[in-house]
C-alpha cells in the first residue's frame, strides 16, 4: 500500500519537473537586487551581463512559476470586467525567458504601463485586441503570448488569464516600496551553473560589499512551493522502507521456522528425486499466495492515499497502471529473494544427513 503511494506520488513530482513550463527555466538562474540598491538596478545589470557565458538578464517583481498566487487585477466594470494575474517585468523579461509571441509585439525599450497578456486571457475576453486598451479607459495591450505554467500546479493556469506588465508613470512612486527586484539570469547553454553562481557572488560584492544576492537555481526556488508535498512523500517513503525491513525480517523468520521443521520432508522428497528448484518452489508458492491476496487488499487503499493527496494539484499526471504492477514486483521479488536466501542451505543439504539427524 505504501509503496503503491509512492509511486503514485512520484510520478506528479516526476510531471512537475518534466512539463513544458512555456519557457526556459532550465538556464535560468534568480537572485535578489537588495533593497538598498533598487535604485541602481540597471547598473547592476551592465555590470553583471559583462561576465561571460551570460546571455541576457531582466528584472521582475516576482520569480515566475514559484508561488500559486500574484498580483490580483481587475479592470473595468460590467460586461468588460477582467480579472487577471498581474506579472510586474521590465521590457527585456520575455526575451530572457524565451516566452514567444503570438500576436502583436514585444516589450522595448521606453514602454511603460502597457500589457502582453496570455492567449487565456484573449480566449476569455475576446474582445481585447493590440493596440488598444484592454478595457475602456485601462492601459493599452501591446501583444499577446503563449500561454505559459506562470504559477503552481496547484492552478489550471492553461485557462488563467495573466498578463506581464511594465510599470510606468502611473507607477512611478512604487519604487520606493513595491519595486521589481528579482533579477533573471539567462546563461548559454553548456555552461556549467554552480560555477556561474560563483561568478557572480564574487560580481556582485564588487558591486555591493557584504549584501548577499541570494543567487540560485531557478528549479530550486521553484521546488521550494512543494516542500510540504515533498516532504509528505518522503515520510511515505520513509515508512514504506520501515515496512519492507520488518516485512523481511517477519518473512526471513516463519522461513526459518518453517524449513527447520521441515527438514525431515526436505530430505524425503531429495531423495525421491526433487530438485534444489523444486524444494525452493514448494516454500515459495505459498508465499506468492500470500502476496497476492495482500496485494489485492493493498491495490485499493495505495489508490486511495495517492488520489487524495493528488488532489491538491489542478493540474497532475493521471495514475498509472504500471505503478502497481512494478509495486507488486518488487514486493515479489524481496520475498522471493528472502525465502531462497533462507531456504537454499537446507534445500542443498544432504538428504542423508538431515534424515539422520531427524
Amino acid at each position: 500500500m505504501l509503496i503503491i503511494s509512492v509511486g503514485i506520488m512520484y510520478l506528479q513530482s516526476r510531471y512537475i519537473q518534466q512539463s513544458d513550463y512555456g519557457y526556459d527555466k532550465e538556464v535560468v538562474l534568480v537572485g535578489e537586487i537588495p533593497g538598498e540598491y533598487l535604485n541602481r538596478r540597471e547598473a547592476i545589470v551592465g555590470e553583471l551581463s559583462g561576465i561571460s557565458g551570460i546571455e541576457g538578464i531582466s528584472i521582475s517583481k516576482f520569480v515566475l512559476s514559484s508561488a500559486d498566487n500574484y498580483m490580483s487585477w481587475g479592470r473595468g466594470e460590467g460586461e468588460h470586467h477582467i480579472q487577471l494575474a498581474c506579472f510586474p517585468v521590465d521590457y527585456r523579461y520575455l526575451s530572457v525567458m524565451g516566452i514567444k509571441i503570438t500576436e502583436g509585439r514585444n516589450f522595448k525599450p521606453g514602454d511603460g504601463d502597457v500589457y502582453i497578456f496570455n492567449e487565456a486571457a484573449r480566449k476569455k475576453y475576446p474582445w481585447m485586441k493590440v493596440d488598444e486598451p484592454a478595457t475602456p479607459g485601462d492601459y493599452p495591450v501591446v501583444g499577446f503570448c503563449e500561454n505559459i505554467r506562470f504559477s503552481s500546479f496547484r492552478n489550471n493556469d492553461a485557462v488563467e488569464p495573466m498578463a506581464f506588465f511594465i510599470y510606468g508613470k502611473d507607477y512611478a512612486d512604487w519604487d520606493v516600496w513595491d519595486a521589481n527586484s528579482i533579477l533573471n539570469i539567462r546563461v548559454a547553454s553548456g555552461i556549467d551553473k554552480v560555477d556561474m553562481i560563483h561568478r557572480l557572488t564574487e560580481a556582485a560584492e564588487k558591486i555591493a560589499p557584504g549584501r548577499d544576492f541570494k543567487f540560485r537555481f531557478m528549479d530550486e526556488v521553484i521546488d521550494q512551493n512543494y516542500h510540504q508535498e515533498l516532504r509528505f512523500t518522503r515520510q511515505i517513503l520513509l515508512f514504506s522502507l520501515i515496512a519492507i525491513v520488518l516485512s523481511m525480517i517477519g518473512v526471513f523468520g516463519l522461513t526459518l521456522f518453517e524449513s527447520e521443521y521441515r527438514r525431515k520432508e526436505i530430505g524425503i522428497r531429495k531423495i525421491m528425486g526433487s530438485s534444489t528448484g523444486e524444494i525452493l518452489y514448494m516454500f515459495t508458492k505459498r508465499y506468492f499466495v500470500m502476496l497476492v491476496v495482500c496485494f489485492v487488499l493493498a491495490v485499493p487503499f495505495g489508490w486511495w492515499i495517492g488520489h487524495d493527496w493528488l488532489e491538491s494539484f489542478s493540474d497532475k499526471t493521471p495514475i498509472r497502471a504500471w505503478v502497481f504492477v512494478v509495486s507488486f514486483l518488487l514486493v515479489s521479488l524481496i520475498t522471493v529473494l528472502t525465502v531462497t536466501f533462507q531456504c537454499w542451505k537446507n534445500a542443498n543439504e544432504n538428504p542423508v544427513r538431515s534424515i539422520k539427524t531427524e
